[in-house]
């Protein structure tokens, strides 16, 4: 039961997408910050491809991580300015680093925050990009690609892709129809100006055909700060300084990227579309293996349907001082309407899979999304 829970609010998570190469760095520096767990999922990101005389080389995928952290509004400077000085995602290239306040969180058998407001060692905090919004789209396998080259093309940097698994409509089929729908999901996100947003939006459900049926949902969400420093083109230049150098520069100068938006000219009439409103994204973060017993319950409490990603928590309980050993979780995602939260938090909770088993819960706002509907 939820009441069994520890509650807490102003909490913030945060999202961290560098190299593979870095994630051990950040990793160590989250856990001496007091940050337990840190979550690490695999993913990748995508690249434009490079010019080399007629020929146009295909893009490049690089290997990421994305880390997320659950960290009280208190810390939230103090975390990312270290996070960033100790990944360099201040560089050009050096990755991204945003964070989305949270509405509650609730977690039973897991260590909470226990940093300390001098974790930062008195560093100032950084000139953060502001007035931000996430981009999260989740796809059929082999759509991701697409969806991304669309959203860069049209200004974004380079989205972050992880992969996962789906429930919804095909648990609900027989059979033989849920052959005909691929329970293999990809997971993008992106970060981008408030001002770009619907724009890119737009092209993103239009390359993903995510207005058609089973192929996928895309939903927005509110970043208070960021540093997005991420790469979208393979250097094409004998310059000093690549155009997305320029134009990352101007992006700092005016502390947003919604500067970009005032050239841009709308050339073809926008849709008019049913759109979500207003909904509640629910994250629910458990031991792997327990993922279908709570997107089950969750369904049966009347979500229409849930995504799931792995990732593997550090330090895992037993072994608070190394990195060898991890924790691997399954992260759940659901977008629910503000009536449907309390009675699948409490369904959820009530799980009997779920005693004596580390879990995690936080939920937060979604102004908008888009999937199909008849």
């Amino acid at each position: 039961m939820i009441a069994q829970y520890e509650h807490f609010k102003d909490y913030y998570l945060i999202t961290v997408v560098v190299d593979r190469s870095k994630s051990k760095t950040l990793v160590e520096a989250s856990i001496e910050l007091g940050v337990k767990p840190t979550l690490v999922a695999n993913a990748r990101g995508l690249m434009h491809g490079k010019q080399v005389g007629f020929f146009k080389l295909a893009g490049i995928s690089p290997s990421l991580d994305s880390l997320y952290l659950l960290v009280p509004g208190s810390h939230l400077d103090s975390v990312m300015t270290t996070l960033i000085t100790k990944g360099k995602l201040d560089h050009f290239g050096g990755g991204a680093i945003y964070a989305s306040h949270i509405n509650d969180y609730w977690l039973r058998g897991t260590a909470v925050f226990a940093g300390t407001q001098a974790a930062a060692g008195g560093q100032a905090a950084y000139e953060f990009q502001k007035d931000l919004m996430a981009i999260t789209c989740i796809s059929q396998r082999g759509s991701a690609e697409e969806i991304a080259r669309g959203a860069m093309l049209a200004g974004s940097p380079s989205p972050t892709i992880s992969f996962g698994y789906g429930h919804g409509i095909r648990d609900r089929l027989n059979f033989m129809l849920q052959l005909a729908i691929n329970p293999k999901k990809e997971l993008l996100e992106v970060v981008v100006g408030s001002a770009e947003a619907d724009r890119i939006f737009e092209i993103m459900v239009e390359r993903g055909k995510l207005d058609m049926p089973a192929m996928g949902f895309i939903s927005t969400r509110h970043v208070q700060k960021g540093l997005i420093n991420t790469i979208s083109w393979q250097n094409t230049t004998p310059y000093p300084a690549t155009m997305e150098q320029i134009i990352k520069a101007i992006d700092q100068m005016q502390g947003n990227t919604n500067w970009r938006a005032s050239g841009t000219v709308q050339t073809t009439a926008k849709k008019e579309r049913k759109m979500l409103r207003d909904l509640v994204g629910l994250n629910v973060i458990v031991k792997r293996g327990l993922g279908d017993a709570v997107s089950l319950a969750a369904m049966e409490a009347g979500a229409g349907g849930t995504s799931v990603i792995y990732a593997n928590a550090y330090p895992q309980h037993h072994h608070a001082k190394t990195l060898e050993v991890s924790d691997e979780r399954e992260i759940i995602l659901a977008s629910l309407s503000e009536a449907q939260v309390e009675p699948i938090v409490q369904a959820i909770t009530s799980l009997k899979d779920l005693e004596d088993t580390p879990v995690m819960l936080y939920t937060y706002p979604i102004p908008q999304a888009l999937t199909y509907l008849k």
